[in-house]
C-alpha cells in the first residue's frame, strides 16, 4: 500500500469525509514543512510526518465532534494473549472504538487498521513503546469486555 493512500485512510478515520480527509494531509504538509527549519535532527521521518498527521486528525475530529469511521466492511484478526478475539467486521471494530478515550483509540487504530508496528507507533504517537504495548494491552480488554457481554 503507498504511503498517500495510508496518509488518507488515517485521515478520513478523523474526518469522516473525503474532502476534509484532503484537508488534513495538506495541512499536515504545511506543518511539516513550516516546522522542518526548525527541527534540529529527524532520525524517523515517516513517523515525525504521521505525528503531525494524526495530530491534524485528532484535532480536526474534536473541531467536529464527530466519531472516526472506517468504511471497509473487512474482517480485523484480534488476539490477546491467548485469548483470540476471532474475525471481527472493521466497521464493528470502528463502532467499539469509538467508546475509547485516547490514545488507545489512536493505538488500535494504527495497529490493526494501517498495520504499523509497535514502535512506529511510539514514534507517531510520541510515546515510550513499553506505553503503548501497556494501552494496547488495556484497550483489548476493554473491547473483549465489550465483544462478551
Amino acid at each position: 500500500m503507498s504511503d498517500y493512500k495510508k496518509m488518507y485512510r488515517i485521515a478520513l478515520s478523523y474526518t469522516h469525509n473525503e474532502q476534509e480527509a484532503y484537508d488534513v494531509i495538506s495541512e499536515s504538509f504545511q506543518k511539516a514543512l513550516l516546522a522542518f527549519p526548525k527541527t534540529k535532527e529527524i532520525d524517523n521521518f515517516p513517523a515525525w510526518f504521521y505525528r503531525i498527521l494524526v495530530r491534524t486528525g485528532i484535532d480536526t475530529w474534536r473541531k467536529e465532534q464527530r466519531d472516526p469511521e472506517i468504511i471497509s466492511t473487512e474482517k480485523v484478526h484480534l488476539t490477546l494473549d491467548d485469548d483470540n478475539f476471532g474475525l471481527i467486521d472493521r466497521l464493528e471494530l470502528q463502532q467499539l472504538l469509538t467508546r475509547l478515550n485516547s490514545p488507545g483509540r489512536e493505538i488500535i487504530l494504527l495497529k490493526f487498521f494501517e498495520g504499523f508496528t509497535l514502535k512506529e507507533i511510539a514514534e507517531i504517537l510520541d510515546m515510550n513503546e513499553n506505553t503503548v504495548k501497556t494501552t494496547m494491552y488495556r484497550t483489548l480488554n476493554k473491547l473483549k469486555e465489550v465483544l462478551t457481554d
